[in-house]
């Protein structure tokens, strides 16, 4: 009865020991004598006892890495500091285990190396205008690198850009520079429009003038055919001395009204009645 007993106890024993339960988020590793047997994942699973060993638990959910730092050279030759954060998750297991050592010290490594190499492409107003573009190309970058370990790495991210004193102090004087010439060119453009408007106001003034001269040369022109044909249409050229006898009138009553006008010559002729008037002296 005893033996019974010992023997159902070694059997439960057994049974315990070659039952695994994972939990959800890792996959158990197992080697049998040494070697790599397989994988065990997330819920009840047998191994066999004394033969079979769990090597590894390895976690398979997403890791945050959020503190790489790293001094980098841009393109155009400027030192900065970069704060990354990566995530990644572990695929295969069994490369992650045997492949490695320590997986995040070889991401870490990874990120370092490759950020430095993609950011030494462009200059430090691209690293800092055009983050999107720039994390994009890390993340293709390691992804490739990381499948040869076992890594899926999910999401890289540039966090932040620390510039040294004197870098700041030169892009501000460039900032400064760039600020000025623009303002520059506003005011150029300013004084050559306003150079345009003037110009367009004078040539539509010159218009409207010659407009109205034109105007008043076809009513003159009008009234001097309505006068012809009054007279017969044989007297225009009556007529056109009738018309310029009534301008010189209109002129002389207009030099009249000027308040600069002191001293009026009228003009002589047989038929005016003003012929013996020398000048007429009018008060201002």
């Amino acid at each position: 009865m005893e033996l019974i007993l010992a023997l159902v106890v070694v059997l439960v024993l057994i049974v315990l020991l070659g039952l695994k339960i994972v939990p959800q988020s890792q996959n158990y590793v197992v080697t049998r004598l040494g070697a790599y047997h397989r994988t065990l994942d997330a819920g009840v699973n047998v191994i066999v006892p004394f033969l079979d060993r769990v090597h590894s638990k390895v976690p398979v959910n997403d890791q945050v890495l959020n503190d790489i730092a790293l001094e980098v050279v841009s393109a155009d030759n400027v030192v900065f500091g970069a704060q990354l954060l990566v995530v990644y998750r572990i695929d295969n297991p069994e490369a992650a285990v045997f492949r490695v050592n320590k997986i995040d010290e070889l991401v870490i490594g990874l990120v370092q190396s490759l950020v430095r190499s993609e950011l030494g492409k462009v200059e430090l107003d691209a690293v800092q205008s055009d983050r999107g573009s720039l994390n994009v190309a890390l993340l293709e970058a390691l992804e490739d690198a990381g499948k040869t370990y076992g890594i899926r790495i999910s999401r890289s991210e540039i966090t932040d850009v620390r510039l040294n004193e004197t870098t700041q102090k030169a892009m501000a004087e460039v900032l400064a520079a760039e600020r000025e010439r623009r303002a520059a060119i506003t005011r150029a453009e300013g004084v050559r429009r306003a150079t345009e408007l003037n110009a367009d106001a004078e040539l539509y003034e010159a218009q409207r003038r010659a407009d109205g001269i034109r105007a008043i040369a076809q009513a003159n022109a009008e009234a001097n055919r309505v006068i012809s044909d009054s007279l017969g249409g044989e007297n225009a050229r009556d007529a056109l001395t009738f018309q310029t006898a009534r301008m010189q009138v209109e002129a002389l009553e207009g030099l009249a009204k000027s308040s600069n006008a002191k001293l009026i010559m009228l003009p002589g002729g047989p038929s005016n009645s003003f012929r013996e008037a020398a000048a007429i002296l009018k008060e201002m």
